[in-house]
């Protein structure tokens, strides 16, 4: 999911990176200057990025039923058939590196039957989460979350093993730790510590593209605007962190529509630009005044499928 194309790259080379240098980041807005500027948190509460970006509650009452009525709801089951897929590719890149790292670069050959041998792994160990919630999935749909997973398991095999032939057919003479570097350029479930920006000290941002210094953001549902605050979020504090411009977001949507042999991936890329940071800052502050005050904001006028909708109707 975060290989990207030849007319991505295109769009990324020619156009979005071109358009930060143009348009600048005020420095206000640069994670480094969390300890002199707007950055700095209103109060001393520390929030996940994904509490903070999630827009789908309008007024934000989830966030006061959560920590100041102290309510708790299991979780829906597209939020854990969510992170079964997020845990799978969690866990299938960093097999195939540590493969190359063990073996050497002679296992490449056996790498596509050896990863796909860890896929009935995987599905057993979804099929356990399904198990273990609270809203006893139907077997229908363990079965289709079983199958969603076989399909990106293999797609995202077909493209890992892709990649790396790519790079070792072009070099005749590369070290392991380079062909790592090259075909798999990227961090997945990057560990980052928010407190600087009052956050939670153990975020994980979805991946990391080393190479270009791009902040992936994985979502399965529809898109909306504000999935872009997320990615935000994340480079906030890697800025904040290490000091290094991060300029460029990418929420990537996963779905599997049904009779298609694939996954279907579509990537939203954008700059994240003063609007989208002051938008994140904004809604950060909003949420932890909510907190710290205790201070109902009121029902949402559109509750659609809220997990809290029992608790405000």
């Amino acid at each position: 999911m975060y290989f990207f194309s030849e007319e991505e790259r295109k769009y990324l080379l020619k156009k979005l990176i071109p358009s930060t240098r143009e348009r600048g980041i005020a420095e206000d807005l640069r994670g480094w200057n969390w300890h002199c500027s707007e950055l700095s948190p209103p109060h001393d509460i520390l929030m996940p990025v994904w509490e903070v970006s999630d827009r789908y509650c309008e007024t934000g009452r989830d966030t006061y039923l959560r920590h100041v009525q102290k309510v708790s709801v299991p979780a829906s089951e597209e939020m854990v058939a969510g992170r079964i897929y997020h845990q799978a590719m969690a866990e299938l890149y960093p097999t195939a590196k540590r493969l190359i790292y063990k073996e050497g670069m002679s296992i490449c050959a056996e790498l596509p039957g050896i990863l796909m041998e860890r896929l009935d792994d995987a599905i057993v160990e979804a099929n356990e989460q399904l198990s273990q919630t609270k809203f006893s999935p139907s077997a229908e749909a363990g079965q289709s979350v079983s199958d969603n997973l076989r399909k990106l398991w293999s797609f995202e095999v077909s493209r890992i093993v892709s990649s790396i032939f790519a790079y070792l057919a072009k070099y005749k003479y590369l070290s392991d730790d380079s062909l790592i570097n090259h075909a798999l350029p990227f961090v997945v479930e990057h560990k980052l510590d928010g407190k600087y920006l009052g956050l939670s000290r153990n975020l994980s941002a979805d991946a990391i593209n080393m190479g270009g210094m791009l902040i992936c953001d994985l979502k399965t549902g529809q898109k909306r605007d504000f999935h872009r605050l997320s990615a935000t979020g994340y480079a906030l504090v890697y800025e904040s962190l290490y000091e290094v411009p991060i300029n460029i977001g990418c929420t990537v949507y996963l779905s599997f529509p049904k009779n298609h042999p694939t996954p279907h991936i579509e990537r939203d890329f954008f700059i994240i630009s003063d609007e989208v940071r002051q938008w994140f800052i904004e809604e950060r502050d909003s949420k932890q005044d909510l907190i710290f005050y205790e201070r109902d904001p009121g029902r949402c006028p559109n509750p659609g499928s809220c997990r809290y909708r029992e608790f405000c109707f």
